[in-house]
């Protein structure tokens, strides 16, 4: 047996740019002597020739097909931005709040029309999360008394035991099979951002602050996250042992029961394993005190500012164990970083 040579991806010889279509309409506006200003635009985009592989083709082509410019996608959004400043006496303060939403919907990617039309990605966004539905945990009930499955449950891949992961029958067929997956949730990036800033000046006195937050977000667990005890150096989490299934926690639970048989069952992709990622954060706060006096310009100091600042300060999500912001991994060991600085500018 010796190497021979073989034609793998095929060439594209016709691949070009993709190319888009877009809209954008803002408007601009400041009243009450521009104490009050808005900026809105609203924007609308339909992107195609789309790089992508073709996914009608049978696989007893033996080779594999490079890309090609199908693909479809439109994206629609808005972004508004609405701000106050004003000055009463010595008092100066400001305060300003902006939105953005971006949504976009898979309009063609030559997808294979699927058994059932809940497994379809056309017409959904891109990058959701696709799986089984998570129905509940297994429990005694479920069993007759020699152990077996009773007729009305769903027959799942493994020998389920109580404790172990229950998926819903979406075709109504009674068994488990990859015909009961679909897309749920949303995907990594937010479809919507917000923030907030405010500050005053008061006599030497300042202050400022920055909140941001995101919804409509999601954040999808693996492996070390969802498999207790797993292969080489993975840590076992706290809230594993704390919320694993027992007989007294039941379906109040909120991780499958310890097991080894069963663990891939149950840390298979599922919306049980997809946290909601939306948070608020204090990003930024400062306080400082400005000097400016007779004194100071004597010895040659112009101007001198003692202040104190911090980042990431408070932060309010539904994950707990892990920064929001960022994108869970399989190893995502390193904690967020709350930083206090204190510190004097000096100006001569």
């Amino acid at each position: 047996i010796q190497p021979g040579a073989i034609e793998k991806t095929l060439g594209n010889p016709d691949v070009t740019w993709e190319t888009s279509a877009k809209q954008n309409y803002g408007v601009d506006i400041k009243t009450l002597d521009s104490r009050l200003s808005l900026s809105a635009d609203f924007f609308y985009e339909k992107r195609r020739d789309i790089l992508s592989q073709r996914k009608t083709i049978p696989s007893i082509i033996a080779v594999d097909l490079p890309l090609v410019n199908i693909g479809k996608v439109d994206n629609y959004g808005y972004e508004l931005a609405l701000r106050w400043q004003d000055q009463v006496n010595k008092f100066n303060y400001w305060t300003g709040f902006n939105v953005s939403f971006a949504r976009n919907e898979v309009k063609y990617f030559d997808e294979v029309e699927p058994n059932e039309p809940y497994m379809a990605q056309t017409g959904r966004p891109i990058g959701l999360n696709y799986g089984y539905i998570f129905d509940r945990f297994f429990s005694e009930d479920d069993f007759d008394a020699n152990g077996k499955l009773k007729d009305d449950i769903p027959v799942h891949s493994v020998d389920a035991k109580p404790g172990d992961a229950m998926y819903k029958d979406l075709n109504h067929d009674n068994v488990i099979d990859s015909d009961d997956k679909t897309y749920f949730g949303y995907g990594e990036n937010p479809e919507y951002i917000f923030g907030l800033n405010a500050g005053f000046e008061y006599k030497g006195f300042d202050f400022s602050m920055n909140w941001t937050g995101a919804t409509n977000v999601s954040r999808r667990l693996e492996e070390d996250f969802t498999r207790p005890f797993n292969t080489g150096d993975a840590p076992l989490m706290k809230w594993m042992v704390e919320e694993r299934w027992t007989e007294e926690k039941g379906q109040s639970a909120q991780f499958p029961r310890f097991t080894q048989t069963n663990r891939m069952h149950n840390s298979q992709m599922s919306d049980f394993w997809v946290r909601d990622a939306s948070y608020l954060r204090l990003k930024n706060l400062e306080i400082g005190y400005t000097l400016n006096t007779d004194v100071l310009k004597k010895v040659g100091i112009q101007k001198l500012r003692v202040f104190a600042n911090g980042y990431n300060l408070l932060t309010f999500d539904h994950l707990g164990f892990i920064d929001p912001e960022s994108k869970i991994s399989n190893k995502n060991k390193y904690p967020n970083t709350r930083i206090y600085n204190f510190g004097v500018n000096v100006n001569f």
